[in-house]
């Protein structure tokens, strides 16, 4: 259902997805104050896989995949939650929260890049000028807000470590978004998501028994709990399944909008939760991203998604 303005369930699904993921950021940096990175990531998406396997018997019925699925359920479960949950609980510890959301956001950018090389491969048509000046812009952004300088270069220590891991999030998240539609649309979001999400818990659980030992879990506070529940359940399993609830109904194109809401939301929460402040650098690198995204959403916007 759409209202006169277009905007309908789908639309919602994603809006309150992005509000979700943008406060995850600051409120896991105050989680992974007292949960090891590796626990924390390792529990929270068992979790999350629990619930949407629960979620799927009681809509569906609980069915194994097919066998000739398997092997693409297992990379996408791998890449889009072993792998970038390795990188992106670790980038936590050396990096701000607002600044991490904001190096994420380029996973737009990531995706157009695969898709271009795709295209050329193919021998297609690819992303034209304007998309690739929005590229371009878009990572002139993300260096001003890794360097956090105006006036010289700072690129050195931790800090750099972590933003580098974010920016390899946002290449996962890329690659699995580009190769996850196909098979949303073949066996469904809900399917897709619950067995992708279990399997690649299952390959990060091992993981765990890197740090669990230093958790006292009689000592860890109410509300890092709290936290915890909120960014397995809210942010794993409902944030990815109403994600791609909206994908398969919108398309990327479309979809991907929404999440240049998250660097904002992320900053406000930060600022709020942990107190976390961001420098003029930063602020402009910020806008300097988010532009360059929207120009590239726009140089890569096809004449037939803008009808109806």
């Amino acid at each position: 259902m759409k209202s006169k303005l277009g905007f309908g369930t789908a639309d919602l699904y994603l809006l309150v997805t992005v509000f979700i993921w943008g406060n995850t950021f600051p409120i896991a940096k105050y989680v992974l104050g007292s949960l090891p990175p590796m626990t924390y990531a390792s529990g929270r998406y068992m979790l999350a896989a629990l619930a949407l396997m629960g979620l799927m018997t009681l809509r569906q019925g609980l069915s194994p995949p097919r066998r000739r699925d398997l092997p693409a359920l297992i990379f996408l479960g791998f890449l889009g939650i072993t792998v970038m949950q390795l990188l992106w609980t670790n980038a936590l510890s050396f990096t701000a929260a607002s600044k991490g959301a904001i190096l994420v956001a380029v996973s737009p950018i990531f995706a157009m890049l695969l898709t271009a090389v795709k295209s050329f491969i193919k021998k297609e048509k690819g992303p034209g000028l304007l998309a690739w000046s929005g590229v371009i812009l878009s990572f002139a952004g993300v260096f001003l807000v890794i360097n956090n300088s105006l006036t010289s270069l700072t690129l050195a220590g931790g800090n750099l470590l972590g933003d580098l891991m974010f920016l390899g999030v946002a290449f996962c998240w890329a690659c699995y978004s580009v190769l996850a539609p196909p098979y949303l649309a073949s066996l469904g979001t809900l399917r897709v998501t619950a067995w992708s999400m279990l399997f690649g818990a299952l390959i990060l659980l091992p993981f765990s028994a890197f740090d669990i030992g230093q958790v006292s879990f009689a000592a860890v506070p109410f509300g890092v709990w709290a936290g915890f529940l909120f960014t397995a359940i809210g942010a794993g399993a409902l944030g990815y399944l109403w994600w791609y609830e909206g994908v398969a109904k919108l398309g990327v194109a479309r979809s991907v909008t929404y999440s240049y809401l998250i660097p904002v939301f992320a900053m406000v929460s930060a600022a709020l939760v942990l107190g976390e402040s961001i420098s003029l650098a930063q602020a402009i690198g910020a806008g300097v991203v988010l532009a360059g995204l929207a120009i590239t959403r726009l140089g890569t916007q096809q004449p037939s998604a803008q009808k109806g």
